[in-house]
């Protein structure tokens, strides 16, 4: 009788472990993962107008012309579709409800756009899976949370960040 309880407590834990999905992430980044969605839940946010959209070393922005600039305040680069919508996070669908205010992306004239997005903790830390300007999937990493705005950032070419600051909304 010994014998096979023990055999079945072997076998439980091993089925645990090779089910479980080696990811790298630590105690504490899972454990901000889950306080980073608990946040973002049930509120409503929108790009930060004063210090939203910056990179943390002089980067060429547009890359598909002839001028080469050297910017950090990387705001009149964002679309004026994105400096308007609002966003709100749903953890139980996995979507997001964008709702393009007054000015709204070419093509699309629906009063909101509902798209997926996910916050996961991995071997980098905290990750937020949400959109680009086209509202097409694009990975950031979590830098801060407080009771008024989080703060994202995106990997760029010649190992920039491109930070953005979203604000809750009343």
């Amino acid at each position: 009788m010994k014998l096979s309880t023990w055999l079945l407590a072997a076998l439980f834990i091993l089925s645990l472990s090779s089910c479980k999905k080696d990811d790298g992430a630590s105690p504490e980044d899972i454990a901000k993962a889950n306080e980073f969605k608990a946040f973002l839940e049930t509120k409503k946010f929108q790009i930060s107008t004063n210090d939203g959209y910056y990179s943390d070393k002089p980067i060429d922005y547009v890359t598909d012309d002839a001028e080469v600039k050297s910017e950090i305040d990387l705001w009149k680069y964002v679309s004026l579709w994105i400096k308007d919508d609002s966003n709100v996070f749903n953890f139980s669908t996995g979507q997001v409800t964008i709702t393009q205010n007054t000015w709204m992306i070419s093509g699309n004239t629906d009063a909101t756009i509902v798209k997926p997005f996910s916050v996961v903790a991995d071997k980098t830390g905290v990750v937020f899976n949400f959109l680009n300007y086209q509202y097409n999937p694009l990975k950031y990493h979590l830098v801060e949370f407080t009771n008024s705005y989080f703060l994202v950032y995106a990997e760029w070419t010649g190992g920039a960040k491109v930070y953005t600051k979203f604000i809750i909304l009343p």
